[in-house]
């Protein structure tokens, strides 16, 4: 009885802890830093790449750039809200989208661009 009281408290203790260093591997899951957003889709970097594109243009965010950047593509979008975007493969099919909306970050704009990507 001790040990598995033990192994619940261990678990509940450690696991807590682990859990914001593991989410980021999940899809559907958005991790914050330093006001830019991160999020992974289990997908091909191309595929992701041409529905950021139309996520833009679904949103009628004008597309500033599109430069290829340090294995990625990086895409400036919008007039009045300056949107930074950041398309790079991590592992074989797995994808990273990191969002910066205007200097500080906006994490309902960046959601939604997010959401408008997932459609």
């Amino acid at each position: 009885m001790k040990n598995i009281v033990f192994f619940c408290f261990f678990l509940i203790i450690f696991g807590c802890g682990i859990t914001p260093f593991a989410s980021p591997i999940i899809t559907g899951v958005i991790m914050w830093k330093e006001g830019e957003a991160q999020k992974y889709y289990n997908e091909q970097p191309k595929t992701i790449y041409r529905a950021t594109k139309m996520a833009l243009k679904g949103l009628n965010l004008t597309l500033n750039s599109d430069k290829v950047y340090q294995n990625g593509h990086l895409l400036m979008a919008g007039d009045q809200d300056k949107f930074k975007i950041f398309v790079r493969e991590v592992k074989p099919s797995i994808t990273e989208v990191k969002i910066r909306v205007n200097f500080m970050g906006d994490k309902p704009y960046a959601e939604l661009l997010y959401k408008s990507i997932d459609v």
